[in-house]
């Protein structure tokens, strides 16, 4: 891939986005955090869900690559590190795992899960969701027609890396794990509002790939692109989601 970075604003997330922590609530409860048990929260982003592990009283460590995401965590008062899940050195540290929204946007996810492998302790969970296979594929053929248009290869702007359950299931068992529950779900998404802010927060890499004066251009190409699709009676803008949850465990 082209060195296209995804930049986060927690600003911006949290105007745009905050349903994206919203909707992992329930996977916070798969968690079942424990009072004095160390987890790891992989990919806290501005540490929404973090909080409400906290809240249980485990002793919670929230790990991202963004520092400005991991700025806003620190602004909530949590503990946080800022380090890609490709890097991180763990071993045998934590009793649970847990990741919501963020696996997707790591690669290769195959060393990500050997390292999440290495960093719990024997008997320990991870609980995670992610996107699945299907995920947004509506949005992403519009972008990809968009950069299409203009003589650009998207696949070099691609950052997401979706997998089916069985795909996952076969991938988390290489890693070593015993899976409990893999599971794909459809998801349509009321978003906060229109699709433009969306794009602006979720698929910055493929701005990237032209100038920043064409920004806004591309934005309203992809957006009369989605609008039969994506946009409902009620004047919504629904996104197309499909979310992979898994729970797995590190045998003892």
């Amino acid at each position: 891939m082209i060195n296209a970075q995804q930049s986060w604003s927690p600003e911006t997330y949290l105007r745009h986005g905050v349903f994206v922590s919203l909707l992992g609530e329930p996977v916070v409860q798969i968690l079942a955090p424990k009072a004095g048990e160390r987890i790891l929260d992989l990919g806290c982003g501005e540490g929404i869900l973090t909080d409400k592990i906290v809240a249980s009283g485990a002793d919670v460590l929230g790990m991202d690559n963004s520092a400005d995401q991991i700025e806003g965590a620190q602004h909530r008062g949590l503990k946080v590190v800022c380090m890609d899940a490709l890097e991180m050195k763990f071993d045998n540290e934590f009793d649970a795992v847990f990741s919501n929204a963020a696996l997707h946007w790591m690669s290769p996810l195959s060393k990500v899960f050997e390292n999440v492998y290495r960093a719990l302790k024997p008997g320990g969970r991870f609980v995670a969701e992610m996107g699945g296979a299907g995920n947004i594929q509506t949005i992403r053929m519009a972008l990809y027609n968009a950069l299409m248009r203009r003589g650009i290869d998207p696949a070099q702007y691609d950052p997401w890396s979706y997998l089916g359950d069985s795909s996952a299931k076969m991938m988390l068992q290489r890693a070593g794990f015993e899976t409990r529950s893999v599971t794909l779900i459809r998801r349509p998404t009321d978003l906060p509002g229109d699709i433009g802010p969306w794009l602006e927060t979720f698929a910055g890499s493929f701005m990237q790939a032209v100038p920043e004066n064409e920004h806004a251009q591309m934005i309203d190409e992809v957006r009369d692109a989605l609008q039969p699709h994506l946009f409902d009676p009620y004047n919504k803008w629904v996104a197309d989601y499909v979310r992979l949850r898994f729970k797995v465990v590190k045998p003892v």
